[in-house]
């Protein structure tokens, strides 16, 4: 009878496994999306493909994947509590793959934008279903480990749209880049249908818990809850390390610190951020699960990120190797980011989860909409605009740098202020 229960205990772990991160894998896969434009190279491809003449312009093709994810995340947060899981990440994972054939196959910049418009929608179920189910199967014992293993997932999405992607269009061609991309998405979408279920409850039952409460009930009890706002600006705080430094600006600092090093260096130094947000996520959810504290954890990943934040301002050294070591670490701190996700999971009834997710990834991703332009209308305010001189530019960026320290700061005023969710 032991032996029995261990391997129904056994095959009970791996559907939860099974089930949770084929949904994650959708969100790896719209993460690959969501970077696709990393690498200069597939920056090029479109920009001949769609005859764009400006950077202002692939500027504007480029981002309306975030608009799209903005403006949809509060409804989409709602399918979720309203109707199967399971349901929605397939409706949505196809008419992602759908989009990605779509813009493979598509010159025209109108039609093309209108993709990754809608790409960005389905990035809202691609993100927040994942945490949606991990309650559901995985005790709180858990959540936080299972929290940092699926933003490890997604961020290698990130990975693979940089080196790998770039080593498929050397050898392919830009379209044949995009097809594998697409059957890609294909083949996620298989493991969707086959593995994703909605609770270890029968699906039925699963998806009808939150028949009884109104689409307003629902928005009005988890935007009255303090700790999703909390949780999502702390997340949102701790992520502009990625958006900030990984995806845009890093490059373009790294060059005033130290103008001498290769494009390769660069590269590879702001890659570290990817690298240390991948091993890290993991491990600061599994230390918030040891000491059986949320709070502590978020305040103690909020500290370290500003400690190692000045030391990129104010560097010891301006040699590659003392770059690398601090970008890993600052994508390795600034992964505590992921424990605000088990606080959301743990202070909302099931019925309102998806709602009060939602909400939170509003301010989430506001925070990149709104720190991205920040920045640079920021260099721009300090003396670093047209016809700025190198001089005048490098002390422009070092002014407006400081939007790092003091977005960490904020994220300790959050931490301070979150309750306690541990088990609750």
């Amino acid at each position: 009878m032991t032996t029995i229960a261990v391997n129904q205990e056994k095959t009970s772990s791996l559907r939860a496994y099974l089930a949770v991160f084929s949904a994650g894998a959708f969100f790896f896969y719209s993460f690959i999306q969501m970077t696709l434009f990393s690498t200069e190279a597939m920056k090029e491809y479109f920009i001949d493909r769609l005859a764009l003449t400006s950077a202002s312009e692939f500027g504007s093709f480029a981002g309306t994947f975030l608009n799209g994810t903005v403006l949809l995340l509060i409804p989409i947060g709602v399918l979720l509590d309203k109707f199967s899981v399971k349901k929605v990440v397939l409706a949505m994972a196809t008419i992602a793959v759908l989009c990605v054939f779509g813009t493979t196959f598509s010159s025209n910049v109108t039609v093309s934008s209108g993709f990754r418009f809608v790409l960005g929608i389905t990035h809202c179920a691609a993100f927040m279903a994942p945490f949606r189910l991990a309650p559901r199967w995985f005790p709180s014992s858990k959540l936080a480990l299972i929290s940092g293993l699926l933003v490890t997932f997604a961020v290698f999405g990130g990975w693979v749209s940089g080196t790998p992607l770039l080593l498929l269009l050397e050898h392919f061609g830009g379209q044949t880049t995009m097809l594998i991309n697409a059957f890609l998405g294909l083949a996620i979408l298989i493991c969707i249908g086959v593995f994703v279920k909605d609770s270890p409850q029968k699906e039925e039952e699963a998806s009808t818990s939150s028949e009884g409460l109104s689409l307003v009930e629902g928005l009005k009890k988890a935007g009255s809850n303090p700790q999703n706002w909390l949780a999502g600006l702390f997340i949102g705080l701790l992520n502009l390390a990625v958006l900030l430094l990984g995806a845009i600006w890093g490059t373009t600092y790294l060059k005033f610190v130290n103008p001498d090093f290769s494009e390769a260096t660069y590269t590879g130094i702001i890659g570290m951020i990817f690298i240390g947000t991948m091993v890290g996520s993991p491990i600061c959810g599994w230390v918030s699960d040891k000491i059986q504290s949320r709070k502590k954890a978020m305040l103690g990943g909020a500290i370290l990120s500003l400690i190692v934040m000045l030391l990129i301002m104010y560097p010891l050294s301006t040699g590659s190797t003392y770059f690398f070591i601090v970008f890993l670490a600052l994508g390795f701190i600034t992964s505590a980011q992921t424990v605000g996700y088990p606080v959301i999971g743990e202070s909302n009834d099931d019925d309102v989860l998806g709602t009060a997710n939602g909400l939170s990834a509003v301010v989430l991703m506001g925070m990149g909409a709104v720190g991205q332009p920040l920045f640079g209308w920021l260099v721009t305010y300090f003396g670093g605009g047209e016809n700025a001189t190198p001089e005048l530019l490098q002390s422009a960026f070092q002014a407006a740098i400081w939007i790092m320290p003091i977005a960490f700061i904020g994220a300790g005023i959050c931490g301070l202020f979150i309750k306690e969710t541990f088990k609750k």
